[in-house]
């Protein structure tokens, strides 16, 4: 059956640091986070992108299958490996270590594009980082991009910005020519203020819109986000958090709101259970394993 949503970039194994100084095994990257956050409150999802043919690569393919997250158009490259992402946390930032270099995902490209899953999805999901990673990725993300639109699609954008992985006028010039194509586009405060200089949320909203994006979502960490949709403008109060590690929670908050999206049809109201989703990712450790589900979204309204 075809995803609802389907989310496009870099799977990555995550190695976690612990407060003990032990390292914990689990599985990131970005749009992966963001799939499996869009799965726990009950969308239908699905991963495009490469892994390695390898342990780790299984790995990851069992925890989406644990997850509900179809990887029936994700390749396996024989001849590259599965990228892999230490993590030190840290409740306000974090500090990441990549060992990426010629990983599978970085060699996917146009040709590996499944069209047909992606002109069927009701929305396609991808990010800075998947612009980011590799030419060839960053070629199969604009033409997946043109596909979905073309099909009446949804496109959403997290800028995302990882300035360790591409310079901030290739960056700039990138994300902004990527916003033509998009419906959605979510960033932060951080991103804008590398960018742009900008750390005005409304000023930061009007700059993407003007590129294009119907909707724009400004998070801004401890004071929530600021959402412009359907020609209104809202500010999302965050919900109550007990911070541990802010791994993962712009992913988690994205993922969500497109589930929630889906299923309510309001912006404001995916945004707030977003938020909900957000707050409960940075209570914990890791990117994925503290993302709340359903039940616990519902309750906490």
């Amino acid at each position: 059956m075809a995803a609802d949503i389907l989310c496009l970039g870099e799977p990555l194994v995550e190695f976690v640091r612990e407060p003990d100084g032990r390292w914990r095994m689990g599985y990131g990257g970005d749009t992966s986070n963001a799939a499996i956050a869009a799965a726990r409150q009950g969308a239908s999802v699905g991963y495009l992108g490469a892994l390695g043919a390898d342990l780790f690569g299984d790995g990851v393919v069992a925890h989406w299958a644990e997850e509900g997250v179809d990887s029936a158009t994700v390749r396996r490259d024989p001849d590259a490996p599965t990228g892999l992402n230490f993590v030190e946390p840290d409740p306000a930032a974090r500090r990441f270590t990549y060992v990426r270099k010629g990983s599978a995902a970085s060699r996917y490209g146009p040709g590996d594009l499944d069209h047909a899953a992606i002109g069927a999805a009701r929305v396609l999901h991808l990010s800075g980082i998947t612009l980011a990673v590799s030419p060839t990725l960053r070629a199969a993300g604009l033409a997946a991009m043109k596909t979905a639109r073309e099909a009446g699609g949804a496109v959403s954008l997290d800028t995302n910005l990882r300035l360790a992985l591409w310079g901030e006028e290739e960056a700039r010039e990138t994300l902004l020519g990527a916003a033509r194509g998009a419906d959605v586009l979510v960033t932060s405060i951080d991103d804008s203020e590398a960018l742009f200089g900008m750390s005005d949320a409304d000023g930061i909203a009007d700059l993407w819109a003007g590129a294009g994006p119907g909707a724009v979502i400004v998070t801004m960490g401890e004071r929530g986000c600021r959402i412009m949709a359907e020609g209104e403008r809202r500010t999302i109060p965050p919900a109550p958090a007990s911070p541990v590690d802010s791994t993962g929670a712009g992913d988690s908050f994205s993922g969500a709101f497109h589930a929630w999206r889906l299923e309510t049809g309001d912006p404001f109201e995916a945004a707030r259970r977003a938020a909900i989703v957000a707050a409960g990712t940075v209570s914990g450790y890791g990117a994925t394993a503290p993302i709340p589900r359903r039940e616990a979204v519902l309750a906490a309204l």
